[in-house]
């Protein structure tokens, strides 16, 4: 897929051409493959009714961005979007983009996709395409034409799509990917039922109303990795799907999530599904946190995944040579787990060295992280075991990794508490508890089995604005509020997730202020390049002159 970004025409496709005409089933659909990794596909018209409310014109905001410089890349990228919005593709129809990965350990790996469009006028579209930098010569296919370009990259059309694809080999031994009957033919050819289009998930996704919708296969995504190749795991992961819908709202971008789980995985998830996040462990947190995450789960599901997966006896043999089983893990913790975190900012730490003084930033911050413990004994067994193989030492009392002195480490009994500092500690063992959530966090973690918050403005605050990352820091600072993620028990079917991303302006559309936002950064970095560039020139031009510079000559001696 990298191939196809460096055609700035394709890219600009990418990120602005979507769909405004919902179905079931499009007919675009059925040309991508169904064991594609990622599909995405975005409704333009929603989009751009939404941008347009609030005053956003995608000419003038390209215009306003790289101002009247003709070799400017946004200024580029306004031409190509205005060539492409001509070229021939049906603008009112769904625009799909997909990912799909192949190959074996044996032959290499790899990564094709592209992006699937309606055809309205074939011709405009052919006359188009020869205009574009690097074109082949068309040619004809089995029931399509075709043309391709370098790296790769290769599109194809018939009177109801065009398809723009490409593949990229890693360690594949026929390096001839660029014909036809390779790429393009599978997706002309292929039956609806060898299409994403035969999912029920993925037909169920295309019924949600969303600005974007996207789809993962993730079974196909980790049959690709080598060790779930060789084992049952794979077969575990069997028909795992995410379906998801994005949507721009007044003050915020709020995402939903399903993750489907074949069969033998969902009776997994059933058997064990239950526990909810111990938000105890976050509200103890001693001041105002700038975030959080903590989930729950029954750890009898890591033994049931590996036991299925046949690597029990694998996994025992190596953990009693430690001295202790995979039981003792699974009893020493209970599940509940959090990580809490404030005060984070930027350190800036002076040195010196031969050649004089310097200095460098690092972030810093205070952080706790707390685990419940399920057995004391099991915990025990366990860090005595790694103690007596040098793993752990003993530090005021407790057992801590080697290497990690410099913590505060506490376990009671019934939790595992490390802080970055002794002074937290003592704070949050106390027990009083001032994480002062807001009320909208607090009651949508409730029942979570996940949560996640960050408060993005507060972490931000800390950020100096003397240099240009800062400077998009404070952009940031003043577009961003917090985000929150969350995920609840498997339900049966399942795993519901929701996302979302609040801005500072609660009366604007999230879309209209991330553009205004990106718009920007892209203003910043262009002014950044455009300044190293003239830094660049003038350095340059100082060496040449310097070069030119010639010693007096000595005055020549009299006779």
């Amino acid at each position: 897929m990298k191939h196809i970004t460096r055609y700035p025409f394709l890219f600009v496709a990418i990120i602005f051409l979507a769909t405004s005409c919902k179905k079931s089933v499009p007919v675009q659909v059925k040309y991508i493959p169904k064991d594609a990794m990622f599909v995405l596909d975005m409704d333009w018209k929603t989009l751009s009714e939404k941008a347009t409310k609030g005053n956003i014109n995608w000419d003038s905001l390209f215009t306003s961005i790289a101002g009247k410089d003709e070799d400017s890349t946004l200024t580029k990228g306004k031409k190509h979007l205005e060539e492409f919005m001509h070229s021939g593709v049906d603008l009112e129809s769904n625009v799909f983009m997909f990912v799909k990965t192949g190959g074996s350990i044996m032959s290499g790996q790899s990564v094709s996709g592209g992006i699937v469009a309606g055809m309205k006028d074939a011709a405009v579209f052919e006359s188009y395409l020869k205009k574009q930098p690097g074109a082949g010569e068309i040619k004809k296919g089995d029931n399509y034409s075709y043309i391709s370009f370098h790296d790769n990259l290769i599109i194809g059309w018939n009177k109801d799509v065009a398809i723009v694809s490409g593949t990229d080999m890693q360690g594949q031994q026929d390096k001839d990917p660029t014909t036809p009957d390779k790429i393009l033919t599978p997706f002309f050819s292929q039956k609806e039922d060898q299409s994403v289009a035969s999912i029920p998930e993925f037909e169920e996704l295309m019924k949600e109303k969303g600005d974007i919708l996207v789809w993962t296969n993730s079974s196909n995504a980790l049959a690709t990795v080598p060790l779930l190749g060789i084992t049952k795991a794979a077969d575990l992961l069997n028909d795992s799907y995410a379906a998801g819908t994005i949507n721009f709202e007044d003050g915020k971008l709020v995402a939903a999530f399903k993750s489907y789980s074949g069969k033998d995985l969902a009776e997994i998830w059933k058997k064990y599904a239950g526990p909810t996040t111990n938000m105890d462990m976050v509200n103890q947190y001693p001041s105002p946190v700038s975030g959080f995450a903590a989930f729950s789960f029954n750890p009898q599901i890591i033994v049931e995944i590996i036991k299925f997966s046949g690597l029990e006896s694998t996994v025992n043999q190596f953990s009693e040579k430690l001295g202790f089983s995979l039981a003792d893990v699974t009893k020493a913790f209970n599940g509940d787990f959090a990580i809490v975190f404030s005060d984070f900012g930027v350190e800036k730490t002076e040195f010196g060295n031969e050649d004089g003084m310097g200095s460098f930033t690092r972030p810093s911050g205070k952080l706790i992280f707390n685990a419940g413990i399920g057995d004391k004994d099991a915990y025990n067994k366990i860090v005595t075991s790694l103690a007596q193989s040098g793993e752990m030492v003993q530090e005021n009392g407790q057992y801590v990794p080697a290497g990690f002195e410099g913590l505060s480490w506490n376990m009671n009994g019934k939790n595992l508490i490390v802080a970055t500092d002794s002074t937290l500690m003592q704070q949050y063992l106390a027990g009083k508890g001032n994480a002062s959530l807001p009320a909208e966090i607090a009651e949508k973690t409730k029942g979570k089995s996940t949560a996640i918050y960050i408060d993005i403005n507060k972490m931000l605050q800390s950020v100096g604005t003397d240099s240009f990352s800062s400077k998009s820091a404070e952009s940031a600072r003043a577009t961003f509020k917090n985000v929150i993620v969350t995920s609840d028990n498997f339900n049966g079917k399942y795993v519901a997730s929701n996302f979302q991303l609040t801005t500072a302006n609660d009366k604007e559309n999230s879309l209209v202020t991330m553009i205004k936002f990106f718009a920007s950064v892209s203003k910043q970095i262009e002014h950044q390049q455009k300044k190293y560039m003239d830094e660049e020139m003038g350095d340059m031009e100082d060496m040449d002159h310097g070069d030119m510079e010639m010693p007096p000559m000595p005055a020549p001696k009299e006779q």
